[in-house]
């Protein structure tokens, strides 16, 4: 699902719905953006990825696309060359609650060799003696840390996400894709 965000709501643009369980992969998450980054071509647009679109490849094909920025969440078991010939696991970080990190032009996985992106890891401070259950591991083109994560926090705008899960995906009416701008404007 592709949604827009705007005053902390997302609003949804565009999804589609896969005859499958598990994370799409490439193709289908390019059958999804592409439509909507024609339909916003004229703005700025940053691509929030969690869950579903926290790929290296996406990014690497997000970086290729003019005037798009991403922040894409990895998983902890990803590897990162902070320095020349050395890699880590994400993981292997050491972050513990409240600490951040931000580094300038890593590559990602030691097979693809995607390089020269920024990667971003958080891990939010303890709140009322709670603490979140794992950091952030940011993959973005983004220039700092504080752009990353205020833009990644942002992923779901508020409560949008929720109502489409909650509302929107149970009723045929819905499933029609994408949704034209005079449809928009009727539904939302």
């Amino acid at each position: 699902m592709v949604s827009l965000v705007y005053n902390r709501r997302s609003i949804p643009i565009y999804f589609c719905l896969l005859p499958k369980k598990g994370n799409s992969n490439l193709t289908e998450q390019k059958q999804v953006l592409e439509p909507s980054l024609k339909l916003l071509k004229n703005y700025k647009i940053v691509v929030l990825g969690d869950r579903e679109f926290c790929s290296v490849d996406l990014a690497k094909w997000l970086s290729e696309q003019e005037q798009v920025y991403f922040s894409l969440r990895l998983k902890k078991n990803e590897y990162v060359e902070l320095e020349e010939q050395i890699w880590f696991q994400l993981k292997e970080l050491g972050l513990s609650p409240g600490m951040a990190l931000f580094y300038e032009g890593v590559r990602v996985t030691k097979s693809k060799g995607f390089g020269g992106v920024n990667l971003a890891a958080k891990y939010g401070r303890k709140y009322r003696q709670k603490s979140p259950k794992e950091p952030w591991y940011i993959l973005t083109n983004l220039s700092s840390l504080s752009y990353a994560t205020s833009a990644y926090s942002k992923r779901m705008g508020g409560k949008g996400g929720q109502f489409l899960k909650d509302n929107l995906i149970n009723q045929k009416s819905y499933l029609k894709s994408p949704l034209s701008r005079e449809e928009m404007r009727a539904r939302f």
